[in-house]
């Protein structure tokens, strides 16, 4: 360098050195998402609304208060609320009737929802992944997880989140490697190869590892954190193997819901493990699938899909 500010010349070589050892210092994951040019925040209300539907003694004025606070919000339930699929005789008069009227965990799914879709427009990630097709298989396993997690006697909230964001590491990579990430995304399909491997050998990270620590850094619960960053392998969830196992499975579920034919198609064999330890078994996979089958319907409903 040869300007006529020799500091300024000395700063930025500090400072690139700076930079420099700080990506040498950071592991794959925060490098990743360091480097994500539109990352949407941290969901607070996300995390606060999950924690009041884990609460049993909760009522609609706590909901309503937390929802107040995004007006954004609050005019997307009212107008969901006046659509064919909801509406009354009369329409809602304000936020509580509203609320009311749909129901906690209805507008539970539609607060995650409108977060997940702020996900999954980060910039350039159309360039690496279908992303209107990683959408619907993200709202597909999150209906079903809400489903298997109902039918082991567990919360739907938890399930639901996790199912939906379970594969945001992809919108991750795809935003950062882009063509890249395109090209082994195609590998995988024409190979019948296991994209987490071959992101792993291409990135040195996968997805779902990549998944787990954005929930991490959005200070999602901890069992949310562990079902999205294992929801391949939920043994290694421990103790959070409950919700990971569902998650795991539920992501296999919403892939067969829109299979042609899903008398032709090996339904979740690779995920038995998963079910047995939620105490159910093959031969409820039928029953499950049409379940979440008829919860899409609503849910697409409820999202406007």
């Amino acid at each position: 360098m040869n300007s006529a500010n020799p500091t300024q010349d000395y700063l930025e070589v500090v400072t690139q050195k700076i930079h420099d050892s700080r990506s040498d210092i950071l592991n794959p994951a925060e490098r990743y998402l360091d480097r994500v040019a539109s990352l949407p925040p941290a969901p607070m209300l996300v995390t606060e609304l999950l924690t009041l539907f884990r609460e049993p003694d909760r009522d609609v004025d706590q909901v309503v208060q937390l929802i107040s606070y995004e007006p954004s919000l609050t005019a997307q339930i009212l107008r969901t609320c006046n659509s064919a699929c909801f509406a009354g005789e009369q329409p809602p008069g304000d936020i509580f009737e509203a609320v009311s009227r749909l129901g906690f965990y209805q507008v539970y799914c539609l607060v995650v929802s409108l977060f997940g879709a702020k996900a999954r427009s980060m910039e350039g990630a159309g360039q690496g992944v279908d992303v209107e097709e990683l959408w619907r298989h993200s709202v597909a396993a999150a209906v079903s997880a809400s489903v298997v997690e109902e039918e082991a006697g567990q919360s739907k909230g938890a399930a639901f989140t996790a199912g939906l964001l379970h594969d945001i590491g992809k919108l991750v990579l795809a935003s950062v490697e882009r063509e890249p990430y395109a090209g082994l995304f195609q590998q995988a399909k024409e190979q019948g190869a296991a994209l987490a491997a071959l992101e792993q050998s291409a990135f040195g990270i996968d997805h779902a590892e990549l998944g787990g620590e954005l929930m991490r850094r959005w200070n999602l619960p901890p069992d949310v954190v562990a079902a999205v960053r294992h929801h391949h392998q939920f043994a290694a969830a421990a103790p959070y193997e409950q919700l990971t196992a569902s998650v795991q499975a539920a992501d296999l579920l919403a892939h067969q819901l829109f299979a042609e034919d899903w008398a032709g198609t090996d339904l979740l064999a690779s995920s038995t493990a998963a079910l047995y330890a939620l105490g159910l078994t093959p031969d409820d996979l039928p029953r499950l699938l049409a379940k979440a089958q008829a919860e899409m319907e609503k849910v697409k409903g409820l999202l406007e899909m």
